[in-house]
């Protein structure tokens, strides 16, 4: 996968916006809430223009359903790429691209998505910096995401230490974002 970082672009936001409705209107009967997470969540924020999006089930034992309805809809279930708790999904050729999580609103993942997500919006200076990162780590991995991935993850560790995340919860973080974790087909756990 080509990594291209690109500046913040208002579409981004009309792109999540679109797909929520999509999904709001096929995913009806249970407890969820929608989240656009990951950089384009970020307004200014430069970044690959994919939206990242997760649904976070009230109770995770609404999986099957959530799966169902999404199959409706043309989605493809890849599994949890092994993140517990946070199973992704695709299509093939989506109007808008972007990455479709179904999460357990406990999974670690949530958590790292929105505290960084929130970080990043309260923290002009630190998204700035992270722009940055990420721009130079695109010219250096222009062909290789896992490795761009992996780059990013002690600045993404530090920004979460900020957050109140402890020690076991970084390590599992920075280990999901890693080439030794085999995550073919994986995109990143944090944008």
């Amino acid at each position: 996968m080509n990594v291209k970082v690109v500046e913040y672009s208002l579409n981004w936001k009309m792109w999540f916006h679109t797909i929520e409705n999509r999904l709001t209107d096929a995913i009806k009967g249970i407890d969820y809430n929608i989240e656009h997470i990951g950089s384009t969540s970020v307004e200014g924020l430069d970044a690959k223009a994919i939206i990242d999006i997760d649904i976070i089930l009230t109770d995770f034992c609404d999986f099957e359903f959530a799966k169902s309805a999404l199959k409706s809809m043309g989605y493809v279930y890849r599994g949890n790429l092994g993140l517990e708790g946070r199973e992704m999904f695709s299509l093939t050729n989506p109007e808008y691209p972007h990455h479709l999580y179904v999460c357990d609103p406990n999974c670690l993942a949530v958590k790292n998505h929105i505290a960084f997500r929130d970080h990043l919006r309260l923290n002009k200076q630190t998204a700035s910096e992270y722009a940055a990162l990420k721009k130079a780590l695109a010219k250096k991995f222009p062909t290789d995401i896992d490795l761009y991935c992996e780059a990013k993850s002690e600045f993404i560790a530090n920004v979460l230490a900020q957050c109140h995340f402890d020690v076991s919860e970084l390590n599992a973080i920075k280990n999901a974002n890693t080439m030794d974790n085999d995550k073919a087909n994986n995109p990143y756990m944090t944008k």
